[in-house]
């Protein structure tokens, strides 16, 4: 893994969080994207280096809904940068991880931020959801 590329926060209303994360930042989001597949809607806020997501969900029956239902608003998952990402799975799986969605039995997942993207399970991490990224080339 290279560095943390993002840190996902769950947020109840996308509009509202913007406002709030704008005046915390001392700036505007510089993104806001649908990930349709997972029932998500995204935007993406610099701070220095440092990306955070926030995340609202679509619709009711999205992993985003469910993790507000049953936590709340707050820090849904961690990002890590990869190079590699079906080398690191396989790395990680080697290692005893449990990985969410294997590209190897469901093909690459495309997420937001012109990412493929996989996720850990957070039994396998001590609690926190994992997510690797590797950045989309033009020959992918």
């Amino acid at each position: 893994m290279n560095k943390i590329e993002h840190i996902g926060i769950a947020v109840k209303d996308l509009e509202k969080s913007n406002v709030l994360f704008a005046s915390l930042f001392g700036e505007a989001h510089y993104k806001i994207e649908e990930v349709a597949s997972e029932g998500v809607k995204t935007s993406f806020f610099k701070s220095g280096p440092n990306k955070i997501e926030l995340l609202e969900a679509t619709n009711p029956d999205s992993p985003i809904a469910k993790f507000i239902e049953k936590k709340g608003e707050g820090i849904h998952h961690i990002a890590f940068a990869v190079d590699n990402i079906k080398e690191e799975i396989k790395r990680l799986q080697n290692e005893g991880f449990i990985v969410l969605n294997d590209p190897e039995v469901s093909g690459l997942k495309k997420g937001a931020d012109n990412k493929y993207v996989a996720f850990l399970h957070p039994k396998s991490t001590n609690g926190v959801l994992i997510e690797l990224c590797q950045e989309i080339s033009e020959n992918d």
